[in-house]
């Protein structure tokens, strides 16, 4: 039906004819209940979301081999009557009749009978998934990391669009006012979901500036979660070297996603208080801290002053008494000084005076010695100048003697000459003769001088 983009046209006769909804409703019922016999007696299809309530139980019926679905009841007279429990993940068969809901405007399944027929495909593959991922160890405790008590900056994966954002942005805010929440936008239903969380997974862990990482989205049928199980999200989330929050759906919403998570949360609501610290509360174990450590404070200052008070009164009494003896020392010192000092003055004056006389003994000793010495010399120096004279005239006497001899000598000495025939031997002889002459006088004067260099 069209609809006319000004505001201010009349009113045509097409718009007198539109039905209400209420009577597009009712016609709606009408005509199901008159083609009732066009719709079959049983339906199969694979069980999800399912919610029990007092007066019945609300499922949504999956196709097997697609992504369609149908909502079910099952009122409680009748779902009293069923051999086996409605479980999620069951690929059943159920006797039903199509039943329009006229004041909601839904149409649903009034299930009469319920028949589990095995476990459908999809649940195998998630079982299937679910035990590799244990043996790897996935889901051990041990590897999950504590999440930041005071995060400064959490990083959202979610839809931008969704309630899930505001409820985690209110959540979160709430409780720690000054916490910085940076969005990284996914589709989180749909073909492309799985491939767009893990990337926003990844920017996000990649980013330096985040402390914790909340992956979330609001509840939905079990079908439109699925993308949570999926192995490339699962495996993303446990790859995460910031800690992790996964919170999708409502409370009796599982997924394995949420088993790797670090934390897991039942709601984005949830997610909210699990990832930031109650600041009230907080504020009051500050104030409480405070109060003590302020009480603690006090009381460790006066115990330590009334300690230091001590500490300086004992100081200041050992510093008198130390006073009073450095004092008596220093009475003791100058005392020992001044009989030092006399002693000195006395030993000092009488050694010097010893000094004085040994000194003056040495000095008539020398005096004594020096005029023996004089004497001594003057005598021997006439000794030596008698000497003189005698070595003068035994010097005279004997070279006289000598010279005698020796020309008596040469006169023999010529005498034979002139007889011998050879006069040139004779010569020679004569020349030899006057030679040893000179040897002879030179070894006399020499046996002289040493002679007479002995008595001196």
């Amino acid at each position: 039906m069209a609809v006319d983009d000004d505001p201010g046209s009349e009113p045509t006769d097409s718009n007198k004819s539109a039905w209400s909804v209420s009577r597009l409703n009712d016609e709606i019922a009408a005509t199901l209940e008159a083609a009732a016999d066009r719709f079959p007696t049983y339906v199969v299809g694979e069980v999800s979301d399912a919610t029990a309530k007092g007066y019945g139980t609300f499922f949504t019926l999956r196709d097997v081999d697609g992504e369609e679905t149908i909502q079910c009841i099952a009122w409680s007279s009748f779902r009293e009557q069923f051999d086996a429990e409605i479980t999620e993940g069951e690929e059943v068969i159920i006797r039903a009749q199509v039943d329009f809901y006229t004041e909601g405007g839904r149409t649903q399944l009034n299930v009469r009978d319920y028949w589990p027929v095995g476990d459908s495909e999809r649940s195998q593959e998630l079982e299937a998934l679910r035990s590799k991922l244990d043996e790897e160890g996935l889901f051990d405790p041990d590897r999950k990391q504590p999440l930041p008590p005071f995060p400064s900056n959490i990083g959202v994966v979610t839809s931008l669009t969704g309630s899930a954002r505001e409820d985690f942005r209110e959540s979160a805010w709430g409780r720690a006012p000054g916490v910085t929440l940076t969005f990284f936008g996914a589709t989180v239903q749909g073909t492309n979901a799985a491939a767009s969380i893990v990337g926003s997974v990844r920017q996000a862990n990649r980013d330096p500036d985040i402390d914790t990482i909340v992956v979330t989205r609001g509840g939905g049928a079990d079908d439109t979660l699925w993308c949570f199980n999926e192995e490339p999200v699962v495996r993303a989330i446990a790859d995460c070297a910031t800690p992790t929050v996964v919170a999708v759906g409502h409370e009796d919403d599982e997924t394995l996603a949420e088993d790797v998570a670090d934390k897991a949360a039942m709601t984005p609501t949830d997610a909210g208080i699990v990832a930031t610290p109650e600041m009230s509360t907080i504020r009051e174990r500050v104030d409480t801290i405070e109060r003590r450590l302020q009480t603690g404070y006090e009381t460790v200052v006066s115990e330590q002053l009334d300690a230091l008070s001590r500490r300086i009164e004992n100081a200041v009494v050992g510093l008198e008494r130390a006073a009073e003896t450095r004092q008596a020392r220093l009475q003791r010192a100058a005392d020992l000084e001044q009989r030092i000092d006399t002693a000195y003055t006395t030993l000092t004056g009488s050694r010097l005076d010893a000094v004085d006389d040994r000194i003056e003994t040495a000095l008539q000793e020398i005096e004594h010695i020096a005029e023996t010495e004089a004497v001594t010399v003057r005598a021997a120096q006439g000794r030596i100048g008698g000497l003189e004279t005698r070595i003068d005239r035994a010097y005279e006497t004997y070279v006289d003697q000598e010279t005698e001899a020796l020309e008596r000598r040469i006169e023999e000495a010529y005498r034979d000459i002139e007889t011998d025939t050879d006069v040139q031997e004779a010569k020679q002889e004569a020349r030899q003769l006057r030679i040893v002459i000179l040897v002879l006088v030179g070894l006399l004067l020499l046996g002289v001088a040493l002679w007479a260099g002995g008595f001196l």
